[in-house]
This record gives structure tokens, C-alpha cells and sequence, in this order.
């Protein structure tokens, strides 16, 4: 099988995790023969040496359309086409068998301030679009497809169900985050690896923090895209950033010290979120919405870290598989975010045994996923020209 992979944009952190991780192990399956990434040059992959030592990946970087007669060569003897990341692209029709993964509909469940209504609508048919004419489509959780059904009809009953939400970490790692970084840590912390846009809800966080006692002892430590922006003395109002100003003037209403009660590390090298992680007193995931659950949270319970975590339906599900006990909460009620915090730091040891116990809980691997996307692939190439791939 020869695969076409077309992802001029992704989102930082995850999205680029997750690419990495699910483009290698395509390659680790033998009847793959090649796969053809095709990204922005803009959008550098952080991994991308590793990927071509595997020798069935080739990487070409383009801002062209997929139907541009300029990218003719990439379609050249490919079997099928994968768009990983659809999201705010336009659909462009092509004479092969595609599939694409919507990874969420969070736009549409929370509709993020400053979202007007023609931004809105202009998303919701660019969507539509992607779901009516894509030959299949795969989904991130059963909650993802539950939403596009909701939002866009019964044809979304068809979409494969594949969840993404396992661990993306190295079972080798660093058990020290990189002396750097580890100069500004405090000695114990609570972790958010997020970036700051308005579902992930550091609005409500920060305000459940002002009202934790114990904040001085347990500070909170965010990482990910401009959560290091939080540093600036002014807002900053740059139209990428629109959000952060909010966020700056909550820490100074509610007096949340930087570097005392809130550390904004910003984006951490990959190496050092394992450790980061493990090394945290919990992690917090308040997020509004998410597509296929959390990797923070999977990777979080893998070393052993506890959680406390959003009652939101797709965390449910992505959890129902793990045995540790979780501190749950209403991410729109900072009341009910700081009192979760209290009653785990009350009851500490009790979640940091079930988390460590629940480590070995049994979980999917990366090549169980490719192996997945590969039948969704042979179905859809299957039916698009009525027959096997050869």
C-alpha cells in the first residue's frame, strides 16, 4: 500500500505528536509500502530525521493544493489519500479514495469568544463539506461522532471510531527534566500541559487557584503554546493572542504571582514532558472540550502521576478504561475546580496509590492504531474502485 498523507497544518504539541507517532507506525507495518508526508514549510516537523530513517517515508513540503498540477508528482502511484488535519482547510476534490480524521468538534460545541457568527458559519461549511465528500471519515472517540451527527446529520453514522487517546510517550525516558528547565521549577507543583486558547479554560483555573490555600506549596505549572506570553507585565494584544489579555488581567485581579503561585514555562522540549510530568504532585486537566480525550491525562496516568480532571462526556469515555481514581470536577465552576483541589491534596495518598497501581492497566499501542486506520484504508480504497489493493 502506498499512502498519500496530506497535513499542511496541524496544531503545535499534540497534533504534531500525534502525526509523528501515527505516520511511524504506518511504516512499521509491513504491507506499507511507502508513505508520502506532505506538510507546509511553515509547519517544520520537530521529528521529521527520525521519520525518514524508517526508509518507507518521504517528506515534501509545499503551500500548494492538493489539486494544484504542481503536486501531480506527489500524487503519483499513491493507493489512497489521508488528510490528517481538515480542520479550517478547504476541500479539494481529487480522482483517488481519501480519508480524513475530524478530531473534534469543540468550535461548534464551545464557541470560543471572539468567534463571529460569519466566522462560525464559514467553518461549519467548510466542514460539511470535508464530511460529505470525503470517502470515509474517522473520528477520535464516540463522542466526536455522537457531535457530528448532531451537527451534521445522520451521514456522520458511518465514521469509523479510532481513539487516539493513548500514551504518546517513549517507554524509555528521562527520569530529570533538563537542568534548564529544572532551574525553574519550584520543588513541587500542579501541572497543566496546555496551550491558552479559550476552551482549554485557564479562565476558570486560574480563578479556582486564587481560591486554593495551598497554592504557595503547590503552585501551578503551565507549559504549551503562549502560555509564556502569561509573563508579560502588559497584555499582549497581537491578533494570534487575542485571548491572553483576559488571562494576564485575571492574574492580576485575583494577585496570582508569576514564578510564585503560577510558573508559565511556555512550549518544553519534548524530551522533558515525561519527566515534567512525573515528577508533578498531579495534573489538572480543566478543558471545556476536547475531540478524542487527553494525552496530559493518558500520559499523566502512565507514570503514575494523579489526576484530577474535567466531568465533561469525553473524558468519561477516555477514562472508562482506566482503573485509578480521579478527582472530577465542573470546569465552568471555579468553586468546583478548588474544591476538587482540596479534597485530593486531603486525601492525597489515596489517588497517588490508584494512579500508581493503574499504570498497569492494559492500553493499545501506536501499531494497534495503525493497524486500525490500515482496515479503514483497505475498505475505502475497496469501495472506491471495487476492488482489493493489490
Amino acid at each position: 500500500m502506498k499512502i498519500l498523507i496530506w497535513s499542511l497544518h496541524f496544531s503545535i504539541g499534540g497534533g504534531m505528536r500525534l502525526l509523528h507517532n501515527l505516520t511511524a507506525a504506518l511504516a512499521r507495518q509491513p504491507e506499507v509500502e511507502q508513505i508520502r508526508l506532505v506538510v507546509s514549510p511553515d509547519f517544520q516537523m520537530r521529528n521529521a530525521e527520525e521519520l525518514l530513517k524508517t526508509g518507507k517515508i518521504q517528506i515534501a513540503y509545499t503551500e500548494r493544493t492538493i489539486n494544484d498540477p504542481h503536486c501531480a508528482p506527489l500524487l503519483s502511484n499513491i493507493d489512497i489519500v489521508y488528510y490528517f488535519w481538515p480542520h479550517t482547510q478547504q476541500f479539494q476534490l481529487i480522482d483517488r479514495p481519501t480519508v480524513c480524521t475530524f478530531h473534534d468538534t469543540t468550535i461548534f460545541d464551545y464557541v470560543p469568544p471572539f468567534v463571529t457568527g460569519n466566522e462560525l458559519s464559514l467553518y461549519w461549511r467548510t466542514s460539511k463539506m470535508w464530511l460529505d465528500h470525503v470517502s470515509s471519515v474517522v473520528v477520535s472517540s464516540q463522542h466526536v461522532k455522537n457531535r457530528l451527527v448532531f451537527h451534521f446529520g445522520n451521514r456522520s453514522e458511518r465514521a469509523f471510531v479510532i481513539p487516539h487517546a493513548i500514551t504518546p510517550i517513549s517507554r524509555i525516558f528521562s527520569k530529570r527534566v533538563s537542568p534548564d528547565l529544572a532551574a525553574k521549577l519550584p520543588p513541587e507543583y500542579i501541572i497543566y500541559p496546555s496551550n491558552t486558547s479559550p476552551h482549554k479554560n485557564h479562565y476558570n483555573l486560574l480563578i479556582a487557584l486564587s481560591q486554593f490555600a495551598d497554592r504557595k506549596k503547590y503552585p501551578l505549572v503551565l507549559t504549551g503554546y503562549s502560555t509564556e506570553l502569561l509573563r508579560k507585565p502588559f497584555p499582549d494584544t497581537t491578533p494570534e493572542h487575542k485571548w491572553n489579555p483576559t488571562l494576564i488581567s485575571i492574574m492580576k485581579q485575583k494577585r496570582l504571582a508569576v514564578d510564585k503561585d503560577v510558573f508559565p514555562l511556555g512550549f518544553v522540549k519534548d524530551v522533558d514532558i515525561p519527566p515534567l510530568i512525573r515528577n508533578a504532585k498531579a495534573l489538572i486537566m480543566p478543558s471545556l472540550s476536547e475531540g478524542g480525550g487527553s494525552y496530559p491525562v493518558e500520559e499523566a496516568l502512565r507514570l503514575g502521576t494523579p489526576v484530577l480532571c474535567s466531568d465533561i462526556p469525553v473524558m468519561r469515555e477516555h477514562l472508562s478504561k482506566h482503573s485509578a481514581k480521579i478527582a472530577w470536577f465542573d470546569p465552568h465552576s471555579p468553586d468546583s475546580i478548588a474544591n476538587a483541589l482540596d479534597e485530593f491534596f486531603s486525601d492525597y495518598d489515596t489517588y497517588k496509590l490508584s494512579a500508581a497501581l493503574g499504570v498497569h492497566d492494559p492500553s493499545q499501542t501506536w501499531d494497534d492504531i495503525a493497524k486500525q486506520y490500515l482496515e479503514v484504508f483497505r475498505q475505502t480504497y475497496w469501495r472506491y474502485y471495487g476492488r482489493i489493493i493489490p
